[in-house]
């Protein structure tokens, strides 16, 4: 069993295409999406679209409500939300909080967006172990995935393993804290965790896409602050 699991697209639909082609040649089987998926970038509505044809299941990011956060992002959450028809806006609200895969009779993959208690919250390199214990409290899960930080990480706790995915739309540099502006790595990330006779292992990938394209249909989205948004990446 291979099992890709993609977060944070954020209406990047260049990257998505290229990680979902990657995907394929590594004969992963399944694909699960840890959430934000349609805010922050030039494509929301075919970025959801590229998901539902696809059939790929989700749980619901910080940014998939379609509220402002924080505040400052209004402008350009408010212009995602106008994208959207109240169809699509209902099933981004409709979405889980998590997914749970039987991967044997003894082994569970948690799938979550920030934790298994909030998809606000953040699991980073200096977050402790007592910290993500109590996160994980009440999820026994053997391996735990998640996004929202924009940056990969994977850490055990005890038995446990805990892998945030990276992001597909806009993966950071470093944890983002909200001071200043993030910058943004110019390629895709994902994980593929793949359960074979016993043996669970965890590929954390790096995959580029044609930021030139991207470019371009951020420019000619219509989105507030196009340029402004273009120069955050480290390009």
């Amino acid at each position: 069993m291979r099992i890709a699991l993609i977060s944070d697209l954020h209406a990047n639909l260049v990257a998505l295409d290229a990680v979902l082609a990657d995907a394929a040649a590594a004969d992963a089987g399944r694909v699960i999406c840890l959430g934000d998926i349609v805010s922050l970038g030039p494509e929301p509505r075919e970025t959801l679209a590229r998901l539902r044809e696809r059939g790929i299941p989700c749980v619901q990011g910080n940014h998939d409500p379609l509220a402002p956060n924080p505040p400052c992002l209004a402008e350009l959450e408010a212009w995602c939300e106008a994208c959207l028809t109240a169809d699509e806006r209902a099933w981004l609200r409709a979405l889980p909080s998590r997914i749970e895969i039987a991967l044997d009779a003894t082994t569970t993959l948690l799938c979550v967006h920030g934790s298994p208690r909030s998809f606000d919250e953040q699991v980073l390199a200096e977050t402790t172990n007592a910290d993500l214990e109590t996160m994980l409290t009440g999820h026994e899960a053997t391996i735990t995935v998640c996004g929202h930080t924009h940056v990969q990480l994977l850490r055990r706790v005890r038995d446990r393993l805990i892998v945030n995915v990276g992001s597909v739309g806009m993966p950071f540099e470093e944890a983002y804290h909200g001071e200043g502006e993030p910058r943004v790595l110019p390629w895709a990330e994902y994980a593929i965790v793949s359960f074979e006779n016993g043996r669970l292992s965890v590929d954390l990938r790096r995959v580029p896409f044609e930021f030139a394209a991207y470019a371009e249909r951020v420019r000619k989205s219509g989105m507030p602050e196009g340029e402004a948004w273009l120069g955050q990446w480290r390009v």
